[in-house]
């Protein structure tokens, strides 16, 4: 179980696991500026406050490695692609036609997902949902970003649940994130 602070007035969340040791640090300032290590540099959602994006931070990289997954994400998982990288936090719901969904929202973000070289992906689905289905929706995030980029997904199965919701963190070497920044 993850512990989680946030101090709104120097823009970070802190994670903690159970053994007190294992941390990560995400901030909404670039990585320069924080001290912590392990840690990120959270881009917000356009239009989102800083203080609204680590809320939002928090409670979904808890629910993500507090879920009892079918297929599990863990802290360290969360670490290996969010560790000294700029990270977009998105959602969709698959819908009819997934890879329109998650089209959309990366344009309505402004996000460029070819300069990502990490992503953590959880499915939320119903019971029903096959590995074949899961694979395909993994896939569709695989091919938007580089070809040698490193993908940790997980399955949560939840008989209650109607509709299948991707929750996708996209992370990008804070290096690159600067380089694509200068370049605008």
């Amino acid at each position: 179980m993850l512990t989680t602070n946030i101090d709104v007035d120097r823009s970070i969340v802190t994670f903690r696991s159970e053994d007190d040791k294992t941390e990560l640090t995400v901030s909404t300032a670039p990585l320069s500026t924080v001290e912590a290590t392990p840690a990120a540099h959270l881009i917000p959602s356009p239009g989102v406050s800083a203080e609204t994006a680590l809320k939002q931070t928090a409670e979904i990289i808890t629910s993500l490695t507090d879920s009892n997954g079918y297929i599990h994400i863990d802290f360290s998982d969360v670490i290996s692609i969010c560790a000294s990288a700029a990270i977009r936090i998105i959602r969709f719901n698959a819908g009819d036609d997934p890879s329109k969904a998650f089209s959309d929202v990366l344009a309505a973000q402004g996000i460029d997902p070819s300069c990502c070289d990490g992503a953590l992906i959880n499915i939320g689905a119903p019971t029903n949902i096959g590995l074949a289905e899961a694979t395909s929706l993994v896939t569709i995030v695989q091919e938007a970003i580089q070809d040698d980029a490193l993908i940790i997904w997980g399955l949560s199965l939840d008989s209650q649940q109607k509709d299948t919701e991707i929750t996708v963190i996209l992370a990008e070497s804070e290096g690159e994130t600067a380089a694509h920044e200068t370049a605008k």
